[in-house]
């Protein structure tokens, strides 16, 4: 199906800290902005020890009005232009009360709820400028930042790059001839339209930000010419009342089919052409899309007058190639950005004009541990796409996913930029231009490949072990298999040691889901189940998914021998069942938290949400022993995802041990 975030996709909160694994790869992640965030999210939630350094004081990069950190080129009517349920992060909708394009400041509030739903402000350094990036001499990379507190050398083993590529200007190369007598900006530094009040207003470019400032100009201007040397297909931002971006197909489809829906929305919008502007060299589809339903409103207003490109300057008027002239005082040039690296020396990574091929537009083959978050320019939102890179890496260094081998990378990284150049007409807004629900939908199926590789792969130093035995095979082909038949997703970071906590559900699809998405990572999970369940078909089934045999009335020997399996450094997964969070009364229900404090394994929530098809993995934690503050834990998450909220949620053999 097409990415479409829905409430019912909220992840719970996270509560409690989340351990540090010291012994994997430490990553410096720079940029706190829409990508870097969704970077930080993703390591902080896998246990990677990691640092986050923004340049400002603000979350939400160019998404933030005046950012302190001088970059962002927010101006105060910009809205999206993909709608929230497409641009949300997948497992935290946006407000269901925003607007369907919401504005910036509900887009920077969304982005700080982020954070602190997820708890890692912490994570973050703000007031701190990343200066240089480069090699140490043992292959690592060698970062020197300056903040409040001076200027360090840090080395890490890995760089997720999440600078953005919206903030330096790209002004025209080379400049018009003539001289001009009045002022220029950039699209960039253009805030309100306190700048435009009373002026002759000329608006360069094709683009979404030049068409929001030359409305915005016809209310407040002398007067407001807009200037387009190509012009482009522009759409609308509803079709028959609805969000056009949310008619959108499945990713595996391929690309012609997403041409061809641009193509019918290209011809619903209708032409430019009657405003005076040549019709576009190109079809829909072969250029980045841009959305306006005021431009078109202004411009029949008389408010705004289309010209061609300009010709040259001239004094206190522009000239345009079809001869024609506009008075001006004031030039505001929507003309783009370049994409650079300021801490990157150009020999070591530079983008000339704009390009620069990645695999899977993150990897750069040529720098091991070198990774780059949300360089796309996406038909559609780039915050989904830094969420499935930031995921795919937290992955990669926790030794969950495992790449193809290196002539494989290269080759896939050269035949996918070829074709995305072949896709667009050549231009450097078009250098890094994917699509959306395809990328996504390819970079899962690559995801999915490396665990594979990962789970038939020796443990080497600083990996997460490898799966227990049994936990892949036939089982894990059986459970993607008949997850995918049944159409649900899988949400979370899998551990490879602890013990699991089932939803509190009615019935035992719970379990039973929970036990097919281990086997979907290739762990093997030894299942608690009431020994009255072991006759018959049912009790062959569980016997041979790894289910252990309890008996209520006298665990002792069944929990002795799953301590005995703990020891060790193997992966090992204990599921408890789902009633064994509801009850109240028998005490042995409780047991995972005794298993937990015994062995020191953390608790990690499991939970099954129906109406949107999902399993997944929750938090993870380490039990205090602080009983009646770890069940709050258990007690608002359970809460959160299904509603249900006992009374005395704890045990009273737990509140009885409490107070011993």
């Amino acid at each position: 199906m097409a990415y479409l975030v829905k409430q019912s996709h909220r992840a719970p909160a996270v509560t409690s800290p989340v351990p540090v694994d010291e012994s994997l790869p430490r990553a410096c992640v720079i940029g706190a902005g829409s990508s870097g965030i969704a970077a930080a999210k993703q390591l902080h939630l896998a246990g990677i020890p990691f640092d986050c350094f923004e340049q400002g004081g603000d979350i939400g990069g160019t998404w933030v009005f005046d950012n302190s950190n001088g970059r962002s080129a927010c101006y105060d009517t910009l809205e999206i232009n993909t709608s929230c349920p497409r641009m949300a992060f997948s497992d935290f909708p946006m407000p269901a009360d925003y607007p369907p394009y919401a504005r910036h400041d509900q887009v920077h509030a969304y982005f700080e709820q982020y954070v602190d739903h997820f708890g890692f402000r912490h994570t973050i350094t703000f007031d701190t400028t990343v200066e240089d990036v480069s090699r140490s001499t043992d292959g690592r990379w060698d970062v020197r930042v300056t903040g409040p507190h001076g200027t360090e050398t840090r080395t890490y083993d890995a760089v997720l790059v999440a600078n953005g590529h919206h903030w330096d200007p790209r002004w025209p190369e080379p400049a018009y001839p003539g001289a001009f007598a009045g002022e220029q900006i950039h699209a960039h530094d253009y805030r309100s339209g306190d700048q435009l009040a009373g002026r002759d207003v000329v608006v360069v470019g094709a683009g979404n930000s030049a068409m929001d400032i030359a409305v915005e100009s016809s209310y407040v201007a002398r007067t407001t010419t807009w200037s387009v040397r190509r012009t482009e297909w522009v759409l609308r931002k509803f079709l028959l009342g609805k969000p056009s971006d949310q008619v959108a197909l499945p990713g595996w489809l391929p690309w012609r089919v997403t041409a061809a829906r641009l193509r019918i929305g290209a011809t619903y919008a209708g032409s430019m052409t009657k405003y005076g502007l040549p019709a576009p060299t190109h079809k829909p589809g072969q250029s980045h899309p841009v959305q306006s339903d005021k431009i078109r409103e202004r411009l029949d207003a008389g408010a705004v007058t289309a010209r061609q490109g300009i010709e040259r300057l001239d004094g206190d008027r522009v000239v345009f190639v079809d001869g024609t002239t506009a008075p001006a005082d004031l030039i505001v040039w929507a003309t783009g950005y370049r994409v650079t690296f300021p801490f990157f020396k150009p020999e070591l990574v530079s983008a000339h004009d704009n390009e620069l091929p990645l695999w899977k537009r993150t990897v750069h083959p040529d720098l091991p541990g070198l990774y780059f978050i949300g360089l796309v320019q996406a038909i559609g939102a780039v915050m989904p796409i830094a969420e499935a890179q930031s995921a795919w890496i937290a992955e990669t260094l926790a030794g969950r996913y495992v790449p193809p081998a290196d002539d494989v990378v290269r080759r896939q990284m050269d035949g996918e930029h070829r074709r995305d150049k072949k896709q667009f007409y050549a231009s450097p807004r078009h250098t890094m231009e994917v699509d959306f629900d395809h990328y996504l939908w390819d970079l899962d199926r690559e995801l999915k490949a490396g665990r594979e590789r990962a789970a038939t792969r020796a443990p080497s130093p600083g990996s997460v072990p490898a799966p227990a035995p049994g936990g892949g095979g036939p089982r894990r082909t059986l459970a993607r298999l008949l997850l995918g038949a049944a159409r649900w997703k899988t949400v979370g970071e899998v551990p490879q040691r602890g013990v699991l906590v089932g939803a509190p559900h009615t019935s035992n699809w719970d379990w039973v889901l929970t036990m097919l998405l281990a086997w979907r990572y290739g762990i093997t999970i030894r299942l608690l189940v009431k020994k009255e369940l072991f006759v018959g078909p049912l009790g062959w089934l569980l016997r041979r998914t790894g289910a252990v045999e309890l008996d209520r009335k006298n665990p002792a020997a069944t929990i002795k021998e799953l301590l005995a399996e703990a020891e060790g450094g193997d992966s090992w997964l204990l599921g408890i069942a789902a009633e064994g969070t509801r009850s109240r009364g028998d005490y042995w229900k409780s047991g995972f938290y005794r298993i937990a404090r015994q062995t020191g394994l953390p608790i990690t929530l499991a939970f099954l949400d129906v109406p949107s098809r999902t399993v997944g993995w929750g938090p993870t934690f380490h039990p205090t022993g602080d009983v009646s503050a770890d069940m709050d834990v258990l007690r608002d998450f359970y809460a959160d995802k299904t509603g249900f909220n006992p009374d005395g949620f704890t045990p009273p053999r737990l509140r009885e041990e409490d107070r011993a």
